[in-house]
């Protein structure tokens, strides 16, 4: 059989050369090894310019480390453990791992690039660590490698001695050589059976077979009779506030001052029924999205970005030039763009797999494949620079506008970026980035912030000069602690009348207009600000509840319309809305 080649990886905390516990392990592995013929080499982690955590540093070097195991047939992992932890290597190894696996995804079939990786796993440790062993292998597992049988060998340090493994002669012992024939046997059997049989599990058709049965198994909303009311009380009745998000609860709240109270019919759909004096209507996440909806016969289309910049096109608003939609990374046409360009999933949300300003086609193919991965058609678009802005129009009424910053820290002359972030996060509203019942998060330290610190040349002990600002993020993310500052006064008449008459065009009671300008004070013509999106379910509460400025009640704005048109919509039938 040809030579299988072998890896160890040693998450040893000592550099190159210092001799390591788990390396001491491994020779009498790769002495087994080169007996039968087969290429081993070896590396250590701590040799290598490797971040924790997600990184896109172009300083970090674990994509030489990544590579190198991606082009081994046999995996070994050599851990050293105390007190039942892996070393700190090794969790960064491991974590550098999931996200790189889960970014270099066979596009077909969503195998990561380790499928069908055999591995085994090295332990050197006191009595306690050996509890690692399962962790590792399940995780490993979990980024397709195969676990064959009998793949670890584990040297546990005597209690109450404080001796390695080399100074013990942990060589020696009976119990570590016979398991480290079995892992070299096993993993080379297994190796060999993979080789000529490879796994080829699509795992793509089975995510959408699942999906499709969890769908056929959802149970329909109308089958629940006794709707429980939602309440702001600690009543112990019914479902509490906190249990829906906070835009729509912000327009419930306007809806209870004019004598509505509010029931639900499915918390996982965002169905609700508005109640008052015995009638009402039914409605999900806004009043009127019912009535809207219904008059699309497809109404998938519409939430297609590209659609919508034909459309803000076509009645005449100032948009991104747009190059189309493309399914894979090979379908986009690199020699026509013009740089630099946003690429997004043509129906995401939330700025997620957002890649504004790409300058090169290296930089797009990249962000493409990462939306590809995720089974996204890619939207590319020219990049418009400036600063981002949502513009509210409810029922024809210009109703506010913010703008939405990344999160960021502003120096002082005094504080430290670590004090100020720390500072920002005592900021009254600010909750945790999981909390959905909130408009504010807290500010996030990332791979990001980190990367950005990076290129400034800052630290987080770096004292910031006064009215400096330092961003954390690159992208506006409610979840990292982006922050909405009120414009409504500042933003210029004409770019209000454009989105008011865009409004007469499109049937929707509530819209939100993304808009990117360096001056909201002056003309579109003039700046060259565009508009690049907008949404028919905007977070009204970006509004009543910023942090910089104004907060402006828009709310009741649709409970006006409402009232105006209550015999037809508030009824004893509580017909959708």
């Amino acid at each position: 059989m040809n030579a299988l080649h072998i890896l160890f990886v040693d998450c040893t905390l000592k550099p190159s050369p210092e001799l390591s516990e788990t390396g001491a392990l491994w020779t009498l592995l790769a002495e087994r090894y080169q007996a039968k013929d087969h290429q081993i080499k070896a590396l250590r982690p701590v040799d290598f310019n490797i971040l924790p955590g997600h990184s896109g540093d172009p300083d970090d070097d674990f994509l030489q480390v990544f590579d190198r195991i991606q082009a081994a047939d046999i995996l070994i992992l050599g851990v050293s453990a105390l007190q039942g932890q892996r070393s700190s290597e090794c969790q960064k190894l491991m974590e550098r791992l999931r996200e790189t696996c889960h970014n270099k995804q066979d596009l077909a079939t969503g195998q990561s690039p380790l499928y069908n990786k055999v591995v085994g796993v090295l332990l050197v440790g006191d009595t306690w660590g050996s509890g690692c062993l399962g962790q590792i292998c399940c995780e490993l597992g979990q980024l397709g490698c195969v676990n064959p049988p009998y793949n670890t060998a584990v040297w546990c340090q005597p209690i109450d001695t404080p001796t390695g493994f080399m100074e013990a002669k942990g060589n020696t012992s009976a119990t570590v050589n016979r398991d480290v024939r079995l892992v070299v046997e096993h993993t080379i059997a297994m190796a060999h059976l993979i080789r000529q049989t490879p796994l080829q599990i699509n795992l793509k058709a089975v995510n959408q077979e699942v999906q499709t049965i969890t769908k056929a198994a959802a149970v329909a909303t109308d089958t629940i009779l006794l709707p429980p009311l939602i309440h702001a009380e600690n009543t112990g009745e019914g479902i509490d506030y906190r249990q829906v998000s906070k835009r729509i609860w912000t327009v419930m709240q306007a809806g209870r001052q004019r004598g509505f109270c509010f029931s639900v019919l499915s918390l996982e759909d965002k169905i609700f029924r508005a109640e008052r004096n015995n009638k009402g209507f039914i409605y999900k996440i806004y009043p009127g999205y019912f009535s809207y909806r219904n008059q699309y016969a497809n109404y998938d289309l519409e939430k297609s970005k590209a659609h919508k910049l034909t459309l803000m096109a076509k009645i005449g608003l100032p948009v991104p030039v747009s190059y189309g939609t493309f399914k894979t990374v090979a379908e986009i046409p690199f020699e026509t763009l013009k740089f630099p360009l946003v690429a997004k999933p043509d129906a995401g949300s939330l700025s997620e797999n957002v890649y504004p300003n790409l300058q090169t086609a290296e930089q797009l193919r990249q962000a493409a494949a990462v939306i590809e991965t995720s089974d996204a058609v890619s939207k590319l678009e020219s990049h418009i620079s400036g600063q981002d802005y949502r513009v509210l129009i409810i029922n024809h009424h210009y109703a506010g506008c913010v703008q939405r910053r990344p999160a960021s820290v502003v120096g002082d002359g005094q504080r430290t970026i670590l004090e100020l972030f720390q500072r920002r996060n005592q900021e009254p509203g600010r909750c945790d980035r999981y909390e959905t019942h909130t408009t504010l998060h807290q500010l996030v330290f990332d791979h990001t912030s980190r990367r950005l610190l990076h290129r400034a040349g800052y630290t987080l002990n770096t004292v910031l000069a006064e009215g400096e600002v330092f961003y954390l993020q690159e992208k506006i993310t409610a979840a990292l602690g982006a922050d909405y500052i009120d414009c409504t006064d500042d933003l210029h008449p004409s770019i209000v009348q454009q989105c008011i008459e865009f409004s007469h065009h499109y049937p929707s009671l509530t819209i939100g207009f993304d808009l990117i300008t360096t001056d909201i004070c002056r003309p579109l013509a003039e700046t060259g600000g565009a508009f690049n999106e907008y949404n028919t379910l905007p977070y009204v509460d970006l509004h009543e509840c910023c942090n910089v400025g104004q907060q402006r009640p828009v709310s009741y704005l649709i409970w006006d319309y409402i009232e105006e048109r209550a015999d037809s919509i508030v009824t004893a039938e509580f017909k959708p809305f």
